[in-house]
């Protein structure tokens, strides 16, 4: 381990302890917050493709087995107001094959993921994602939206969101027609609406749809996707609880707790010349990396995993 990086490490150890407790809305059982390293010299560069394939959020599957899935809408299940007729079904199931013969027909390299979404209210399952390259060698990710119970607020975790835009540079003229091409499709897919109860009061409201990036790598174009997805924030970190009042409120006026994320407050501050949040939300389940860059390319800062907890 560099050293800049041991030293940061160090420090963080002594503020939070491993495995310290932190309360996201909802996650009655607590979450736990941790000091956290990215080095270089083991895992390459830092970026959220690579980090999603390390923690089993993405694992390579079968094309074919992606396309069933979306067609089949397995995910969708867990929501107590979903049904379609047989006739819509197989409408959108049709829409899918099309989509399909589109990005297999016009993109190399195609490979898909299983994306992680199972938790104790829908085990076993997950959505899948394509990504593919185009003749023009720009990249082009699709997957299906996501949905996340949690809400957290900005008097808790205080951020500035960072909204991607769909390439940092021009994509060529092969790249959008074929954007175009999939945006006609999912615009005719629609938006699948779907508001209810899953039981003791837990109200549900959540918008169904195809979403998809192009970008001039492939990590970009996946990362802008999760994005669109819901599945990932990207967020500029300011601070934990700026608002004292509201935290004490919320974890009955522990001014020795309230000091200590002061303290994570001012060190990451003057340790790094920008902290980021990412955000990683799989249905119940919360995974957050609040981080900045080493000099020498590593990445410090705290992990946090949290799932919320249905207690009707």
């Amino acid at each position: 381990m560099q050293p800049e990086t041991e030293q940061i490490l160090g420090t963080l150890e002594v503020i939070i302890e491993p495995n310290s407790n932190f309360n996201l809305p909802g996650h009655e059982d607590g979450g736990y917050i941790s000091p956290f390293v990215w080095e270089v010299s083991e895992y390459g560069e830092f970026n959220i493709l690579k980090l999603s394939i390390i923690k089993d959020w993405l694992k390579l599957t079968d094309v074919d087995k992606t396309i069933a899935g979306w067609q089949e809408m397995e995910y969708l299940s867990i929501f107590n107001n979903f049904g379609f007729e047989k006739d819509e079904k197989n409408n959108r199931s049709n829409k899918i094959k099309a989509l399909f013969e589109i990005l297999s027909d016009k993109l190399q390299d195609l490979e898909s993921f299983d994306l992680k979404v199972s938790c104790y209210l829908s085990p076993n399952t997950s959505i899948g994602i394509i990504v593919g390259k185009t003749i023009d060698s720009d990249w082009i990710c699709v997957c299906p939206t996501i949905y996340k119970e949690t809400e957290i607020s900005q008097q808790q975790i205080f951020r500035s969101e960072q909204l991607q835009s769909i390439s940092t540079k021009p994509l060529n003229e092969n790249t959008l027609t074929l954007v175009s091409e999939i945006k006609a499709i999912t615009l005719e897919l629609g938006t699948i609406h779907l508001e209810g109860d899953f039981g003791g009061g837990y109200y549900y409201s959540y918008e169904h749809q195809i979403v998809y990036a192009a970008a001039e790598t492939k990590e970009r174009a996946i990362e802008i996707t999760l994005q669109a997805s819901g599945m990932l924030e990207i967020s500029k970190f300011h601070n934990f609880y700026p608002d004292k009042q509201y935290f004490q409120n919320e974890n009955s006026g522990s001014e020795t707790k309230y000091l200590k994320y002061q303290q994570v407050n001012k060190f990451l501050a003057s340790t790094f010349p920008e902290v980021m949040m990412y955000r990683f939300s799989f249905l119940t389940e919360e995974n957050i990396y609040i981080i900045g860059k080493v000099l020498g390319g590593d990445w410090a800062g705290l992990y946090l995993e949290s799932e919320f907890v249905y207690n009707p």
